[in-house]
């Protein structure tokens, strides 16, 4: 872990790769069990089993044992064995396979391409996006896909097309003098559970040449076939309280029931789960606000006991959805109105920045303070030892959980308001670029300056000021506060968009909201964007972002389990164990540093450093994709980035952002949009 200093660069640590003279990187591909994705600390702490291909060879003995010691001996259910008894085709290609599986014929790989998408994306919104490409080459005969049919069979999965495996990275060396480096494995290894998608074979003199894509398996969930429901539906409110934890409950049974609807149709023989639930830890008994639910039809359902009326009650949609409608849409539309979410929580953006001296200087995760708490989705697929004859694959359980993430207050800069760069004493990642004599990481840096930027602010398309639908509405200010400061060295105006975003609610939300979700999911076209090129370090592979969700669901409200083992501690941005960000957590930051010749002094002959140039693109970055390339023997990747705008200044506090500073804690501020509200209506400021 990064020592405690008071000097800022304190809590960048080094590419823990540098250690090393010359290394290797070793890649393992095989299977997992169910036992495992229900428990993703096995297969971390564990040895890969059931190997299907392994740089420098598998050898004799890999694969002596068939999956893990538990499942010696019993890899079939029982109505998974009798629909192989009936299916002697089925028995004969199973048993093909495992001759040829234990023969541990060799297959090397060429080369393997990663490219993480953490956090907000304009890709999937809510989610993390991972790709994966593998070459692989085998010298003698085509048995690849023999050996992924009898890795999958040897724990219990007929179906080797939807069948978890497991991709390991590892990283092995040597030091100056050419001895074997010993470095805590924690460092130096990965291990990624995957599904293949497809497989492109090419045959040649020299061998068989297969092309594969994979997906992390935690993003298998997020395939149409599980979020697109195949029915319409209404979440409604069947109580005097509903709460959020009920609305995914009743999700939940709407989806289940669509399913057991198409078992009784003879579409399944076994079918799917879902298990849709929000962490404990965003306040999941939060109830409903009535503002979502009173713009519904509300209809009235009057109970009966034997002939007595026993009560009437009212039902209220707040939800309504269609086989056209995504689920993750659906889930992020419910959370934009849970309290804990809105947009008032924003007004304490000046609070959140000045909170960057309340932490420990040099520790990455005391950076904590200065953000929002907000949410994500995670999912998982766990797939049963149940063969479905009738859709020829495993019956599988989907999980979906929202759970938070955290994103920092500096993307939440306005324009003309300023914000400082303190966070850098925080960050676990500084780079070093041309000129400053320290660069030991960067290969290449490309800067993509945007001169024709500015921030869409949105608009109803009904015309009206305000989302809130109260009384109040038309007097509620929704768009971004006006410019108040022009020293801006990066100036970033704004202009008035089209519409605010769709929404499947019954009742509308607040403009600001959905104007936020619009700038932190569209990070590509920020301002300044930065492509750079770096040697391979193993902390941007991290590991947290790829594991299956496994959520222990008590009625809409679920904890899991697993997942605080991989972040190290509950909520680290940084992980000191592994040396790896934990991008599910929160957005990966990092402190770029590069100085700029502006001409030659005529007198001393050496470049004159501009100070100015420096600090318009030096400061804060977040990273927003990560491709991780192996090729040819070499690591390399290569990290996008958006700068935080409005660095590099103290934090502008204007009249529309008052506060008072009690025993070094900032207090009292005021909704700047309220404020300038107030203002207007006082005459101090003009109403246009």
């Amino acid at each position: 872990m990064a020592t405690t200093s008071k000097n800022a660069r304190s809590s960048a640590e080094p590419n823990v790769l540098h250690k090393f003279a010359s290394y290797n990187t070793l890649f393992t591909l095989s299977a997992l069990s169910t036992r495992e994705l229900r428990n993703p600390k096995q297969f971390f702490e564990g040895k890969p089993h059931d190997i299907i291909v392994q740089s420098g060879g598998i050898g004799p003995d890999a694969n002596r044992h068939e999956g893990p010691p538990s499942e010696q001996g019993q890899r079939f259910s029982a109505q998974t064995k009798a629909t192989l008894k009936k299916n002697k085709g089925m028995q004969d290609a199973i048993n093909r396979s495992t001759l040829e599986f234990i023969k541990n014929n060799d297959l090397y790989f060429k080369s393997v391409e990663l490219t993480s998408i953490p956090g907000y994306n304009e890709k999937r919104r809510l989610t993390s996006v991972a790709y994966i490409n593998m070459e692989l080459v085998e010298p003698s005969g085509i048995t690849l896909i023999e050996k992924v049919k009898a890795a999958a069979a040897n724990n219990g999965f007929i179906d080797h097309l939807d069948a978890p495996y497991m991709l390991t990275v590892e990283f092995k060396g040597f030091d100056e003098s050419g001895s074997d480096m010993q470095i805590d494995s924690n460092f130096t290894k990965r291990v990624i559970p995957i599904k293949l998608v497809t497989m492109d074979i090419d045959v040649t003199q020299a061998g068989s040449v297969y092309k594969i894509k994979a997906i992390p398996y935690n993003e298998f969930g997020l395939v149409n076939n599980f979020m697109y429901p195949r029915t319409s539906g209404t979440l409604t409110s069947s109580g005097l309280v509903t709460t959020f934890q009920d609305a995914v409950a009743d999700l939940q049974r709407i989806l289940n029931e669509q399913n057991k609807d198409e078992q009784t149709k003879g579409f399944n023989v076994f079918p799917d789960q879902y298990n849709i639930s929000i962490s404990e830890d965003l306040n999941p008994g939060a109830e409903l606000q009535y503002e979502v639910l009173h713009q519904a039809g509300m209809t009235q359902r009057k109970e009966f006991s034997g002939e007595a009326n026993v009560s009437d009650a009212f039902t209220m949609d707040y939800i309504r959805f269609n086989p056209g409608v995504s689920l993750l849409k659906l889930l992020e539309d419910l959370m934009k109105t849970h309290p804990d979410f809105e947009a008032k929580s924003f007004d304490e953006w000046v609070g959140k920045i000045q909170g960057a001296d309340s932490g420990t200087i040099g520790d990455p995760n005391s950076g904590l303070a200065t953000h929002f708490k907000y949410f994500r989705i995670r999912t998982g697929v766990e797939l049963t030892t149940d063969f479905d004859s009738v859709r020829q694959t495993n019956a599988k359980i989907i999980n979906i959980v929202v759970e938070p993430h955290y994103i920092n207050a500096y993307n939440l800069a306005v324009a003309g308001v300023h914000q400082d760069n303190k966070y850098k004493q925080y960050v676990a990642k500084e780079y070093n670029y041309i000129f400053t004599g320290d660069n030991v990481d960067i290969l290449d840096l490309d800067i993509n300056y945007k001169v024709a930027y500015f921030q869409s602010r949105l608009k109803s398309l009904e015309g009206t000021t305000g989302f809130n639908v109260d009384k109040d509405a038309t007097d509620k200010d929704t768009s971004s506060p006006v410019n108040t400061d022009d020293k801006g060295l990066l100036p970033n105006k704004s202009e008035t968009g089209i519409h605010q975003s769709a929404s499947n609610r019954t009742g509308q939300a607040d403009a600001r909201v959905d104007q936020f979700f619009d700038a932190i999911t569209n990070p590509l076209a920020d301002m300044v964007v930065i492509n750079m090129n770096i040697l391979g370090d193993p902390a941007w592979l991290g590991q947290s972002q790829f594991i299956p969700a496994t959520p222990v669901n008590n009625n809409g409200s679920s904890k899991d389990n697993n997942i605080d083992f991989f972040h190290f501690q509950k909520n680290n941005i940084w992980n000191p164990k592994l040396k790896c960000y934990n991008y599910d957590v929160a957005d990966a930051v990092v402190n770029l540093v590069f100085k700029t010749p502006q001409d030659f002094n005529d007198k001393t002959g050496v470049y004159q450093i501009s100070d100015d140039q420096r600090q318009v693109f030096s400061g804060l970055y977040k990273v927003v994709q990560v491709q991780h390339n192996f090729t040819d023997g070499q690591f390399t990747q290569n990290l996008t980035m958006v700068r935080y705008n409005n660095q590099d200044n103290k934090v502008t506090v204007t009249k529309n952002q008052q506060q008072t500073i009690k025993d070094g804690v900032v207090t009292g501020l005021v909704n700047q949009f309220e404020q300038r509200r107030q203002d207007i209506i006082s005459g101090e400021i003009g109403s246009s």
